[in-house]
């Protein structure tokens, strides 16, 4: 029996929640003990560790706010991500190595952990990264730009890893460690993508370990469609997205039957939107049955949402919050499977773009072709397959150096799991 820390440091929304608590709970299955250190402890209504899982807080990431400029690629993500301060750092490098005393860990599952795969890799404990694929850069230097629909020169590139780097190096130095671990460092053949190839953030990666979604939705409503005939849009928005309101009217004047999961949203101001064929709900529902007959499926790029809509071969309009969510978005457009609603927005312009969407059969028929391309594909298949990795790298120990091979040569090898 191994006892495996599974960590979860940055990033919002349900997601990296429901990946930590699948994989502990089906570790636990298999005989290992499993310690979640969680960004946010506050677990689904109703829902309690299950036995054999201790629950802790991880150190708390300070966030940096926007810095100058925006974001080019994921070392710049995490500049301004609590990685600006030397001092900082170090604070939570200590904090983690604390955690690490007390749990005693035979290894690390980081689920976007990244000063908890720092602090792994400086106590040796073997480990690996497991996501969407944003927040596990591919081996090439410098990292990729994280907005390609700009002009990105190679120079900032490097420019935003090697200052990342220097933050690194002095939080390092601060703690008496005279060989300092660089980001890339960090990430090796190991990790695991809970997400397609075609959807990867950055692009399909041949090396890459795709398990596909691990999916998990807490307790929800159980909501029908009201009614057989007519097409039907599925919506999950935040009142965070831009344009939300804008959104918002422009499904009003669909001659469609709406459902619109708006977690967030004010009551009185859902009572307000709300017309006889547009329904809100502030609470989770279960997704599955609705997209069996939705025709259109309106988001901000979230991985979960979509990627349950592709799988329905339902195509979708996206309004992404995020960098993260707009990669997504495009690679959602590529497949000609949804559209980006980008730029400003107006009740006018997103009316036509989701009739658009509704009218025309280019983007169901990719999104059908999606579904048909992942017909045989399981959530429980993708926990399954994640569970085996994860065990089979306790098994191999490290007497086998397969770490990621980058552009350049790595200063000294991961300590990830082999």
């Amino acid at each position: 029996m191994a006892r495996v820390l599974i960590a979860w440091e940055l990033g919002e929304a349900f997601g990296h929640l429901a990946r930590c608590l699948r994989l502990a709970e089906g570790l636990v299955a298999r005989g290992h003990g499993v310690t979640l250190a969680l960004k946010d402890v506050r677990l689904p209504a109703g829902q309690g560790p299950a036995p054999g899982i201790t629950v802790l807080p991880a150190p708390l990431t300070p966030q940096a706010g926007a810095g100058n400029g925006p974001s080019v690629n994921y070392a710049d993500v995490l500049r301004v991500s609590g990685f600006a301060d030397a001092q900082d750092v170090a604070a939570r490098l200590n904090a983690w190595r604390g955690l690490f005393s007390l749990t005693r860990p035979d290894a690390l599952v980081a689920d976007h952990a990244p000063t908890a795969l720092l602090a792994a890799q400086l106590a040796d404990i073997p480990h690996l990264s497991v996501g969407n694929g944003f927040a596990i850069p591919p081996a090439v230097s410098p990292w990729p730009s994280i907005r390609p629909w700009e002009t990105v020169t190679d120079q900032a590139l490097t420019t935003a890893e090697t200052r990342l780097d220097h933050v690194l190096d002095a939080a390092q130095k601060a703690l008496g460690h005279t060989t300092a671990v660089r980001v890339r460092d960090l990430f090796c053949a190991n990790d695991i993508m809970d997400t397609f190839a075609e959807l990867d953030h950055y692009g399909a990666r041949p090396e890459g370990r795709y398990v596909g979604p691990i999916v998990s939705v807490p307790q929800a409503l159980r909501v029908s469609w009201q009614s057989r005939e007519g097409p039907k849009v599925l919506a999950y928005l935040r009142p965070a997205v831009p344009g939300f309101m804008a959104i918002l009217q422009a499904l009003t004047r669909l001659d469609a039957e709406v459902l619109c999961v708006a977690p967030g949203m004010k009551p009185e101001m859902a009572k307000r939107c709300a017309t006889r064929r547009v329904r809100i709900a502030l609470a989770p529902v279960d997704l599955p049955p609705l997209f069996e007959h939705a025709d259109l499926a309106v988001g901000y790029g979230n991985c979960g949402f979509s990627t349950q809509a592709l799988l329905a071969g339902v195509p979708l309009a996206m309004r992404p919050r995020h960098v993260e969510q707009a990669l997504f978005a495009h690679r959602v457009q590529a497949l000609g499977a949804g559209k980006l609603l980008g730029g400003r927005v107006d009740a006018d312009s997103v009316t036509a773009s989701l009739q658009e969407l509704l009218d025309s059969q280019a983007y169901r028929q990719a999104a059908r072709a999606f579904r048909e391309r992942h017909r045989h594909f399981t959530s429980g298949q993708a926990i399954e397959q994640s569970l085996s990795l994860i065990e089979r790298a306790f098994l191999d120990g490290r007497n086998t150096d397969h770490t990621r091979k980058p552009q350049e040569p790595q200063e000294s090898p991961p300590a990830c799991l082999h």
